[in-house]
């Protein structure tokens, strides 16, 4: 095939940020359908003032900024539960390293701090409590989230204060809010003057002239002065100004200061924005259907990301043919998969073994999945089952998805019989394509930040058997069949045989096999991604190997070894899947 004109790797990575933009942008447009509470002047002025960062800094540096301040401001958006859990984190270790420490909340009514008392002394009950400030109704987001700052607090000794007062719909009383989480906390600083306050609140009240600076002025008037430092999170705008340079792996940076005599900005990165409006669109679907979070239909979550995955392959869902024997059966938008959520997992059994004569121990293998990721693709059924559900998961099986339907291979009623060196590398193409999806979804996922081989590489024995599902043995020969495996497939030429080391992992038992096709397709997959971010792999040479078929013996091996070969940093710049 024709070489495609090359673009260079800066190119490249604005194409990106460009297509992620653009997905971030239909997920807000269908949120703001609903929300027109984002265009308000009070939330503009907050995206505005925090739209640039001033330096890359550390986790470190935040911590240790926060252990300087009198008041942390933490910026939380309330359905992400990632923003909660860096909050408790936060919050666990300015408590262990404080004489005193204070958490003030946004998400109680200072009204009801009689029944926070008795909560968190134990007189109360989480029901009672529950009820008696009126959570479902007056708040709504997922409990289980917020719950673990309670029990943080309590863990470390920490007096819990509510600050907010109603009504909270809208914007139309926020800045009266504001006045009012002043006084309270300016009050609590007053009667503890040794404690160091916490304050958890919604990110668009940390603009500085919004309730900060009401904070600043009262403390002022009782002549006064705390050291505050303020902690944002997942700002979109910093986001993709660290994803344009190719930095999106960045954790904490520092904020341009308006007001830099009162105190640092810090803005911590957990999720990705895709992530973040997926969360709160999902919300959004809970509170109109007055369902619980279990029982929320993910099925426009997961056909969103599959739409993602097409439009960077550019396959068009609408005219695109299914074949069957070379003869066009349906377009692509009509197989979109059915999408079983955690409520409807107890149907798995009676449907996979009654509608499609499944086998007890292919039940369980989608069981595990399931309880493993989170999230699995069956193509037999052509439907993916969710459990908790997981953003990068989900993403993968959307991926599966569109591997497997470009390639015609969804709805076979039982898998092929092949050699087993086919099914094993057929299989590491297919995990490999799903992380790649994957990362379309969320770009800031690394396979090596969270795998526990890598992790755990060189440790002792102990620390392997007690924090891996492994034998020690079997750990370390997994990790040497992957170490000797990246080595014969960047200079394969020069064995003159297949090791055996690699033949025996090949040939293992199911469940040893399947472990190694995930870790070698993964750090495929993330090799693809990373050649596709260097100009080494176009779009259109992606889009071939998601059509791939490996029906002939040998060819998923040798597909494997020339893709290796052409996505190594030290090869060739060349778009094309040819050597």
């Amino acid at each position: 095939m024709a070489h495609q004109p090359l673009h260079t790797p800066m190119s490249q990575v604005l194409e990106e940020v460009a297509f992620q933009k653009a997905a971030v942008d239909r997920l807000k447009a269908e949120i703001l359908g609903v929300d027109p509470n984002s265009r308000k002047r009070y939330i503009r002025e907050f995206h505005e003032e925090y739209g640039r960062y001033e330096a890359i800094s550390s986790l470190d540096d935040l911590t240790i900024a926060c252990y300087k301040a009198d008041i942390i401001f933490i910026g939380d958006y309330h359905a992400l539960p990632q923003s909660q859990a860096f909050a408790e984190r936060l919050l666990r270790d300015i408590a262990s390293r404080s004489r005193e420490a204070v958490l003030c909340l946004e998400m109680v009514y200072g009204c009801h701090q009689r029944v926070l008392d008795g909560f968190m002394s134990g007189d109360v009950g989480e029901a009672e409590f529950l009820k008696g400030i009126r959570y479902d109704l007056d708040w709504g987001y997922d409990w289980n989230s917020f719950h673990r700052l309670f029990l943080a607090a309590r863990e470390h000794g920490v007096d819990v204060f509510g600050i907010d007062c109603g009504p909270r719909a809208g914007c139309r009383y926020i800045r009266r809010r504001d006045t009012y989480a002043a006084e309270r906390i300016v009050d609590i600083v007053t009667r503890r003057p040794g404690a160091r306050l916490v304050v958890l609140i919604g990110e668009s009240h940390l603009a500085t002239n919004h309730l900060p600076a009401k904070v600043t002025d009262r403390l002022k008037k009782r002549c006064i002065e705390k050291r505050r430092v303020i902690v944002l999170q997942n700002q979109e705008e910093v986001y993709w100004r660290l994803a344009e340079k190719g930095l999106e792996h960045v954790d904490v940076v520092t904020m341009k200061n308006h007001r830099p005599m009162d105190g640092a900005v810090f803005c911590h990165f957990n999720s990705s924005p895709i992530a973040k409006y997926e969360a709160y669109r999902q919300r959004i679907e809970v509170w109109k259907g007055d369902v619980d979070d279990d029982a929320i239909d993910l099925t426009s979550t997961v056909h969103s990301m599959i739409d993602t995955i097409l439009r960077f392959l550019g396959v068009d869902k609408y005219t695109h043919c299914v074949t069957r024997e070379r003869v066009c059966r349906e377009f692509l938008v009509d197989v979109f998969p059915e999408i079983y959520s955690q409520t409807q997992l107890d149907d798995l059994e009676r449907l996979l073994r009654t509608s499609h004569r499944f086998s007890p121990e292919e039940i369980d293998d989608v069981r595990s999945h399931v309880a493993r990721n989170g999230s699995c693709y069956v193509p037999r059924v052509n439907a993916v089952f969710i459990g908790e559900f997981d953003m990068v998961h989900a993403g993968e099986e959307a991926a599966h998805f569109v591997n497997l339907v470009l390639k015609g291979e969804i709805r076979e009623r039982a898998p092929r019989a092949m050699p087993q060196p086919d099914v094993f590398y057929g299989g590491v193409m297919e995990e490999a394509l799903g992380f790649f999806g994957s990362k379309l979804i969320d770009p800031s996922r690394n396979h090596f930040f969270e795998t526990e081989f890598y992790e755990y590489y060189k440790k002792d024995r102990d620390t392997i058997e007690s924090k891996t599902p492994y034998r020690f043995d079997e750990f370390n020969e997994i990790i040497a069949f992957i170490l000797l495996h990246k080595d014969f497939e960047s200079s394969y030429e020069n064995y003159t045989e297949v090791p055996r080391l690699i033949l025996d992992g090949i040939r293992s038992d199911p469940r040893r096999a399947n472990i190694l096709i995930h870790e070698l397709g993964y750090f495929l997959g993330q090799q693809i991604y990373d050649a596709y971010r260097a100009g080494r792999l176009m779009r259109k040479g992606i889009a071939q190997l998601f059509r791939a078929s490996y029906r002939e013996s040998g060819s998923a091996l040798g597909a494997y070894l020339d893709l290796c070969r052409m996505v190594h940093p030290d090869r060739g710049k060349d778009g094309s899947l040819e050597p």
